[in-house]
């Protein structure tokens, strides 16, 4: 065949594709499974982030799998509705929640994942919080001692928040840290903490952390999203009360923060 005709030309710009096409589908196939366990792996930091001060260490992506184990975390998650509900047959780490809010606020019918880690003979339960930041998705996980309102810890992470600003909800372990302590309910009032300006107050008498210097509007929103986060939660916190021994707090209605985004990042899971 001449090389120099038009239908060589073609036909070895065909087989070259074809080839090259192979390739690329064989090392994507080969890489699969490592991309798979890297990925879960960083969730399951993310997810025991929230306990990072109970455990006395940093969780990082080279010892998460370690803690994840020595905790039995496989055998110790489940799924609630958001009546407080325990749902058979869902498998609590492959749920992506983002799935279970529309507009930012959990579905009625949404299947949430909790976590429970014991560690030093106490139970801590965690949490899958999802939402809109200023820009793109923030998510995260809060952790609650058994009372169900006392904070443990919490985790965030986010798509796209201002490096040096609002990504410092992630970048800044001092912001986290702030929730240690606060609560979920006052007394018998469903009021979670929020993320203010200081010198602000919350109206139904929330505990508060204060809001990082030039994000407002991502504190703003961190304060949403862990409202309409945990109210999924809601009948689930009293439920860990009640079977603790604490009592059980009376609901109350929630505020909602509806978002036009719809953009899932790869570990908001």
């Amino acid at each position: 065949m001449n090389r120099n005709s038009n239908v060589y030309t073609v036909i070895y710009a065909t087989v070259l594709t074809v080839l090259v096409a192979i390739l690329l589908t064989v090392a994507a196939l080969g890489l699969a499974p490592q991309q798979k366990a890297n990925s879960d792996n960083e969730k399951k930091q993310q997810i025991l982030s929230s306990i990072s001060s109970v455990l006395g260490k940093e969780v990082t992506f080279e010892n998460a799998a370690e803690i994840w184990n020595e905790l039995d975390m496989d055998n110790n998650m489940s799924v609630v509705n958001t009546k407080g509900e325990e749902l058979d047959g869902v498998n609590a780490f492959e749920i992506v929640t983002k799935q279970q809010f529309k507009a930012g606020v959990v579905k009625d019918d949404a299947q949430l994942p909790i976590f429970i880690a014991k560690v030093n003979g106490k139970n801590y339960y965690i949490m899958a919080m999802y939402g809109a930041g200023l820009w793109d998705a923030v998510w995260g996980y809060l952790s609650v001692e058994s009372d169900g309102s006392t904070i443990a810890g919490a985790s965030f992470d986010h798509a796209s928040e201002t490096a040096g600003l609002g990504a410092k909800i992630k970048d800044d372990p001092a912001f986290a840290a702030a929730f240690i302590g606060k609560h979920l309910f006052q007394g018998e009032e469903f009021a979670p903490v929020q993320v203010l300006k200081q010198g602000k107050t919350a109206a139904n008498g929330a505990d508060q952390v204060d809001a990082i210097t030039g994000a407002t509007k991502t504190s703003d929103c961190v304060s949403t999203i862990i409202n309409n986060s945990m109210t999924g939660y809601k009948e689930t916190l009293k439920m860990i009360a009640f079977l603790n021994g604490v009592g059980e707090a009376e609901a109350a209605d929630s505020t909602s923060c509806e978002s036009d985004q719809n953009v899932e990042p790869v570990n908001a899971e």
